[in-house]
């Protein structure tokens, strides 16, 4: 591929680009001007094409519309789009790349911009197009209605559905191998397919210098015309897989995620400040009752190495733990939370509350650091595809780890709380882990049982205490509950009886674990006869396609599971041996059916709230299952309304026959008034 400079309007304005020396390794090489390079016009495949009045800029965008495919790519002064400002755009066709520069057009152009993204006639391919859309929807003051819309970062992470293979781990102890997963840079997408290195040096040079170099254009130009030959490959390969329709339900959720992101959740400052001041002293002074009674108890830490010695425990370090609880006479298996409770011990139920207040500590902290200075309100960053589920993740901060249960985890919620005059309006789903695996497995006492409105963890209890419905005790319903949730997704009889006491408080011998694990089995026959379907897939591979620029397109054998939507995880398949685990068949198609499940929604609500009339209403979160809206006090039983028909309709379409409910709560904050 070779880049040709050519500007729009003369070549003396050219010159307002600084000279610079070309890059050593060149897979296009730099573009000259065009006095010198003037015969090789014709052997080019790509020339640049630098926009200098609006004139081209109408030009340019004509030329696009006409072909109605062009690979996308902006350059910006940041990463913040509250705060930050788009430099460059840029546009590829077959041949030629536009690139405007807003600082000599001007920033209307982002409203041409805007009205790109909202044409169906024009696919626009673009990379992590999460990022681009974001500032495109930050200067607008509506909100837009993308269309159209292919991500290549997207399509990769679902032509991939999880792949990775094991490399060596020289350092690690127990395991020496750890899993090495495809990365889906634009720069690792360019060299695996295209055989291309895009030197990425300009990536974080200054975007808001009034005269950019040359190596900073060329650097943008090469960003943009990759995406076409991206775009064969990436949706041939979607095609090959037969995973066309989750790719574009990916691309359609991007829009509500840009919205969640940019609304941001709205947090109180003080009120968090003050928490946190009362989490660290609360972490102090449980740190020094841990260390006082151990060293009151006789016990002095083994010296570290490297480390200046003292003679005071450290909870945080794994082996003083262990040393002090086996200087006591303990058998501890580990420092994992389970292992701890099992002990009976009052300092490793101190230490386990310790940990569980510097972790808030931490979360109070985070949250007061990332809070934006712009509107005051913490807006996370969420990733569709960073999960082999396809769940969502979130970082800076963590949306997805933000405590939920309990007196604590709903105090901090509290802490997110609307501006006066607005409400928050939080759903989800009613039990959605239970119809999704009826629904998958086609269990017909599932199906009938939650057809006919039932409390599935009551049946469940009636069935392991052989009691009739109605004489199921609280306590009952209670060990049903830990075995609905635990057998669903194949726990042994001890897995079973170990997580039925962490997290449900139920005791019980490992001989009544394995006596309701046959009974849950013998009543719920279709999700056993599933289970063993998902067993057996694990030897039987399946063609899965790949691409890269040494092979071009291949398969490979490889185990898969999928969900309703037909979203596939894959794992590698050897000699008769897989990568896959039991559990990961049973759990990977039910967490990615609730993926698609909440994905769907958005989709489906952000056109409802697209369609007029709902201008203050903001999708502002989203936490597995469990969607936040956020609007005007007056409309909040209109804003419950819509939220719950979106869930139960998308529900319904996708789990029937499985009936689908919603759970919804109107407050003033995030957990509750």
């Amino acid at each position: 591929m070779r880049l040709l400079f050519t500007p729009s309007s003369s070549a003396s304005e050219a010159k307002s680009i600084t000279d610079a020396t070309e890059p050593a390794f060149q897979p296009m090489p730099a573009f000259h001007e065009p006095e010198i390079e003037a015969a090789a016009v014709e052997e080019a495949e790509s020339e640049i094409i630098m926009i200098k009045d609006v004139t081209g800029w109408a030009a340019a965008l004509k030329e696009v519309r006409d072909l109605g495919l062009c690979g996308l790519d902006l350059e910006t002064t940041g990463l913040d789009p509250l705060v930050d400002r788009v430099r460059l755009i840029q546009l590829a066709i077959k041949r030629k790349v536009f690139v405007a520069d807003i600082m000599s057009l001007g920033p209307s152009i982002m409203n041409d911009l805007a009205d790109l993204m909202e044409d169906g006639q024009v696919k626009k391919v673009i990379h992590n197009a999460k990022f681009e859309l974001s500032m495109i929807q930050a200067s607008q003051a509506r909100r837009l209605r993308p269309k159209s819309i292919f991500c290549t970062m997207l399509a990769s992470q679902v032509c991939w559905s999880g792949y990775y293979v094991l490399i060596p781990a020289p350092k690690a102890i127990k395991f020496p191998w750890k899993r090495s997963r495809t990365d889906h840079s634009l720069k690792a997408l360019a060299k695996r397919h295209l055989g291309l290195e895009l030197d990425k040096s300009c990536q974080t040079s200054d975007w808001s210098s009034k005269h950019l170099s040359r190596e900073q254009v060329e650097y943008a130009a090469k960003d943009a015309e990759v995406l076409l030959p991206l775009y064969e490959i990436l949706s041939e390969l979607l095609r090959m897989n037969r995973l066309e329709g989750v790719a574009e339900l990916e691309f359609k959720t991007l829009t509500p995620v840009v919205e969640i992101e940019l609304s941001g959740l709205p947090i109180e400052g003080k009120a968090t400040l003050a928490m946190m001041d009362a989490k660290t002293a609360q972490s102090k002074e449980l740190l020094h009752e841990l260390q006082d009674e151990a060293k009151k108890n006789g016990f002095k830490p083994r010296p570290k190495k490297g480390k200046k010695y003292s003679d005071l425990i450290n909870p945080g370090s794994r082996m003083d733990v262990l040393e002090y609880l086996s200087f006591l006479g303990l058998q501890a298996i580990s420092t994992k939370e389970e292992d701890l409770k099992a002990l009976g011990c009052p300092w490793a139920d101190k230490l386990l509350k310790y940990r569980r207040v510097s972790r808030q500590k931490k979360f109070l902290e985070d949250w007061l650091i990332r809070t934006s200075p712009v509107d005051g309100r913490l807006h996370a960053q969420y990733f569709q595809m960073a999960t082999v589920s396809g769940r969502f993740s979130s970082r800076k901060p963590n949306a997805q780890q933000i405590p939920k249960r309990g007196e604590d985890g709903l105090t901090m919620r509290r802490l997110f709380k609307a501006t006066p005059g607005r409400m928050i309006v939080k759903a989800d789903f009613s039990g959605i882990e239970l119809r999704i695996i009826a629904r998958l497995s086609g269990d017909k006492t599932m199906i009938e049982a939650f057809k006919a409105g039932q409390d599935l963890h009551k049946l469940t209890a009636s069935k392991l205490a052989r009691v009739p419905l109605e004489q199921v005790t609280k306590e009952q319903r209670q060990a049903a509950k830990s075995a609905n949730f635990g057998l669903i997704y194949g726990a042994s009889a001890s897995r079973f009886q170990a997580a039925a006491k962490e997290e449900y408080g139920v005791n019980m011998t490992l001989e009544d674990a394995e006596r309701i694990r046959q009974t849950f089995f013998s009543t719920y026959r279709g999700v056993k006869i599933w289970h063993d379907g998902q067993k057996v897939s694990k030897y039987r591979p399946k063609k899965h396609y790949f691409h890269d620029i040494e092979h071009g397109y291949f398969s490979r054998p490889l185990i898969c599971s999928t969900t309703i939507l037909g979203r596939k995880r894959v794992w590698g398949w050897f000699k008769q041996n897989t990568l896959a685990k039991e559990t990961e068949l049973f759990n990977s198609p039910s967490q990615g059916t609730g993926a698609d499940l909440i994905k769907s929604v958005m989709v489906e609500l952000y056109e409802i709230l697209s369609s007029g009339g709902h201008e203050e209403i903001r999708m502002i979160g989203s936490i597995h299952d469990e969607l936040l809206l956020e609007g005007p006090e007056t409309r909040a039983q209109e804003m419950a309304q819509i939220l719950k028909d979106v869930m139960k309709k998308v529900g319904n379409k996708i789990l029937d026959p499985v009936p689908v409910d919603a759970e919804v709560t109107i407050s003033t904050s995030w957990g509750g008034d």
